[in-house]
C-alpha cells in the first residue's frame, strides 16, 4: 500500500503533492505541473487542494495544466481530474505538453472532445493567451 500523501504549502501561493507543483498565478488561475505518475492518492490530494482554493477565490477559476513531465494516470485519477474540470467553479482549462504521452493523457483526462472550456496546446504561451481571452 502506497504511503498517504498530503499537499504541502511551500509559500502563500505554491503547493506540492508528491512531485506535482500547484501554483496560484493570480486570483483566477491555478497552474499545475503534473510530474510523474498520477495515482489515486495524487488525485485525492489535488482535489482537496482545489476545493480549498475554490472556496477562497472569488468567481470562476482557470486551470493551466503542464503535462510535459507527466506519466500515466490511474483510472480513478482521470475520473477525479474530469470532475475538477467540470466543477461549477471552473471557467477554462488549458492543457499543454509536447510529450506524446501527454497528448494522449490530455485527451483522456479532460475528455477534450466536444467541450468548449477545455483546449490542448503545445506550449505555455498559447495556453495562457487562450485563458486570457
Amino acid at each position: 500500500m502506497a504511503p498517504q500523501l498530503c499537499y504541502k504549502q511551500i509559500s502563500e501561493k505554491e503547493f506540492t503533492i508528491g512531485e506535482n507543483r500547484i501554483t496560484l498565478l493570480d486570483n483566477s488561475t491555478i497552474y499545475i505541473e503534473a510530474i510523474g505518475e498520477q495515482t489515486d492518492e495524487h488525485a485525492r490530494e489535488i482535489l482537496k487542494l482545489y476545493q480549498k482554493l475554490y472556496s477562497e477565490l472569488p468567481g470562476k477559476i482557470n486551470q493551466l495544466v503542464n503535462l510535459d513531465r507527466s506519466g500515466k494516470s490511474s483510472p480513478k485519477a482521470r475520473q477525479v481530474y474530469e470532475e475538477m474540470n467540470n466543477h461549477e467553479s471552473t471557467h477554462k482549462v488549458a492543457v499543454y505538453g509536447i510529450h506524446p504521452v501527454a497528448r494522449v493523457l490530455a485527451a483522456f483526462v479532460t475528455g477534450i472532445k466536444g467541450k468548449k472550456n477545455i483546449e490542448f496546446f503545445t506550449n505555455k504561451e498559447d495556453a495562457m493567451a487562450w485563458l486570457k481571452k
